[in-house]
């Protein structure tokens, strides 16, 4: 059975990993133009001579992967001079700023958040993106809208990075996205002149919104609208935080996150609905055009969402080969929109649902076929069970390393949920778009609502069950880099052995499992072995900890979040995290010391020479230039308990008498390791 065109999917790959080492790898723009030139060219002479030849060597395929890698690392290249440059003088200083918004982000009960466009004052400087942020005021101005311009007086600050070890990376996630900085402010401080252009996403917003009112006036409770907006529009803003656990302990998240499994089931319906006219040629290529062209205008609806531009612009490479009538591999076609998406935005390889939707269809496409011909059925609705299940394993064998890798837990329960919810889900989106549909044209009468909210609730009832049980969730699962990289070479070389049949592919993936098992038992018993000291950020709290023998040992006076350091306990293979109240003023780390000054301000303790670490804490009045005098520290350690103005003080006492300072509010938790 033909897999797949070996040749495309090599030089596929090449251009994916072009594209990456781009993205880690800046160079300077007359090298990537070489780069492009040089890769171009050698690629053109080897068509050139290959056309000459009877057949496709194989230096021929080498020398076009290495020339699609050198054209990756210039598509990628490109793009980060074009959108990774900032002017670093407006981080030192205030200066009057120009701003442009470009996106509304999801509000929280405290402040409202923009993507604004720093605009610049020539054309030498370039444009970059920041973080707005707006606290909630009592005033009953409008929100900002896409496209509006604000002047402000502010210096752009660094969005904060995680101040406890294996936190979300907040700032990482934000540059991935070109975003380098924020401002925070009120509206009294900023001068807002309202937009006069057209603009496509504020006219997707205010349709949103307008939907959003519809269902309101219809009657629709506001936990059903949260669930139809997330459903159909991707928007979760009124989404309850409890709703959004159940789906995802419930392994379900995806039916939330609208994606191309949206998209396939809207794809079904339009089928459906065009199959009438498509028995012609004509029919078929008018109803292919009228398809794709909904399929985008969906796409507009939602936002062009990364997760749905990958989606669309798949099926849409489908559509072309069926009106083509090319025999076409799915593969091959899943390859292609994934470079056509990596070429217009090399950043989406880092977007989590990037990585996890092309996996499952990976899987799909390669397994499914594979799985479903083993048994055969008789019946419909056990062919469509069969069928559903299939899916379902499929898929999820293809993204449970990534999911083990950035989730850290297993729904135990989640074949049994998508078997049960996916055969309605066609039912559920249905009636969802019915509603949107309905209540644009007219209020929806109260017995259709009632119809409408029953089967919403039916679905969130029959997710909490399954998510209240605990007992089937494995969670906090140690899964490191290494071995996600084992297990997806492993699950490649499985597909390779299905379809070629070679004993190197089966050998391949056992030693690959093997490895990985390899890996897992060295690095936890590394872990295990593994003794460190911290001294965390905490806003308002003293947190030091001691980690050794695979347990944390958390020593604080005050009340903790666990969940704070749940990173931590995962990324460290920890068996065990307790907490103490009894803290002491004096701590031997690993043949150093470390000496506390709380704020009793006492630190006369004779007898004990060197003092290695000084940690201030709880904003001690102290004069620590003589305190340097008398302990001699050679490193002064702040934490989040003190005052800020206490914090600046002792950092130009320290520059003074030249000692290195480390604030754990700017460069996050202290750690000492044995």
């Amino acid at each position: 059975m033909k897999l797949l065109n070996i040749p495309l999917i090599i030089t596929c790959l090449f251009l994916i990993i072009g594209i990456l080492l781009g993205l880690y790898l800046p160079v300077f723009q007359h090298t990537l133009v070489l780069i492009a030139v040089g890769s171009g060219v050698i690629l053109s002479l080897a068509f050139l001579y290959t056309k000459t030849q009877l057949t496709t060597s194989y230096l021929f395929m080498m020398v076009a992967a290495i020339s699609f890698l050198g054209l990756g690392f210039s598509i990628s290249g490109w793009h980060v001079l074009d959108h990774h440059q900032i002017n670093s003088d407006l981080f030192q200083e205030e200066s009057q700023l120009q701003l442009k918004i470009r996106k509304s982000l999801k509000p929280n009960p405290y402040t409202h958040n923009y993507i604004a466009e720093v605009i610049p004052e020539s054309r030498n400087t370039p444009a970059f993106h920041i973080l707005l942020t707006e606290f909630h005021s009592d005033s009953l101005l409008p929100h900002l809208r896409i496209g509006d311009q604000v002047f402000i007086q502010e210096k752009i600050e660094l969005v904060n990075a995680p101040k406890i070890p294996y936190q979300f990376n907040y700032r990482e996630f934000l540059e991935h996205q070109h975003v380098y900085g924020k401002i925070t402010f009120n509206r009294n401080e900023i001068v807002t002149i309202p937009s006069a252009e057209v603009s496509w996403t504020q006219y997707s917003v205010e349709l949103k919104q307008k939907i959003r009112r519809n269902l309101y006036q219809s009657g629709f409770e506001s936990k059903h609208i949260a669930f139809i907006e997330s459903l159909v529009l991707g928007k979760k803003d009124l989404l309850s935080k409890d709703t959004y656990q159940d789906f995802s302990k419930a392994g379900v998240l995806h039916v939330l996150a609208v994606s191309g499994l949206h998209v396939g089931l809207i794809l079904l319906i339009l089928l459906f609905l065009f199959k009438p006219i498509s028995k012609s040629k004509t029919g078929k290529i008018f109803s292919s055009i009228c398809i794709v062209m909904i399929l985008w205008g969906y796409a507009f609806l939602v936002g062009f969402t990364p997760s749905i531009i990958r989606a669309v612009t798949m099926f849409s490479f489908l559509s072309f080969a069926r009106i083509s009538k090319r025999d076409s591999s799915s593969l091959s076609l899943l390859f292609l929109s994934a470079v056509v998406l990596l070429i217009y935005n090399p950043c989406f390889i880092y977007q989590i649902g990037f990585q996890l939707s092309y996996a499952a269809v990976f899987s799909i496409v390669t397994l499914y076929p594979i799985l479903h011909e083993k048994i055969y059925f008789k019946y419909v609705v056990s062919k469509k069970a069969w069928s559903i299940f299939c899916v379902t394993l499929t898929a999820q064998l293809g993204v449970f390393p990534l999911s083990l890798y950035y989730f850290h837990q297993v729904p135990g329960l989640f074949l049994l949920t998508n078997l049960l919810l996916l055969p309605f889900l066609l039912l559920i989106l249905g009636a969802c778009l019915l509603s949107i549909i309905w209540s644009s044209i007219t209020p929806i009468p109260n017995l259709f609502k009632n119809v409408f909210e029953a089967i919403i609730e039916l679905v969130l009832d029959f997710v909490h069950l399954v998510a209240s049980q605990d007992q089937f969730i494995l969670e906090k699962v140690y899964f490191s880099p290494n071995m996600l990289v084992l297990s997806l070479i492993a699950l490649l070389m499985f597909v390779f052995f299905i379809y070629q049949k070679k004993w190197m592919y089966l050998w391949l993936f056992s030693g690959s499992l093997f490895l990985m098992e390899v890996v897992y038992l060295y690095e936890t018993d590394t872990l295990r072995k593994q003794k460190r000291f911290y001294v965390f950020h905490e806003h308002k709290k003293s947190v030091i900890g001691f980690q050794q023998h695979g347990k944390l040992t958390l020593v604080t006076s005050d009340s903790l979040r666990i969940k704070n350091y749940e990173g931590l306990e995962i990324k460290q293979h920890l068996k065990a995290l307790q907490i103490k109240n009894q803290k002491k003023n004096y701590y031997a780390i690993f043949g150093e010391s470390l000496f506390m000054i709380d704020s009793m301000g006492i630190y006369q303790i004779p007898e004990i020479a060197p003092i290695h670490y000084l940690l201030l804490e709880n904003s001690p009045k102290v004069n620590l230039e003589q305190v340097i005098n008398v302990l001699q520290p050679q490193l002064i350690i702040a934490d989040g308990s003190n005052y800020y103005s206490y914090v600046k003080r002792w950092r130009e006492t320290a520059l003074k008498k030249k000692i290195p300072f480390h604030h754990t509010g700017k460069k996050g938790t202290f750690v000492i390791e044995n």
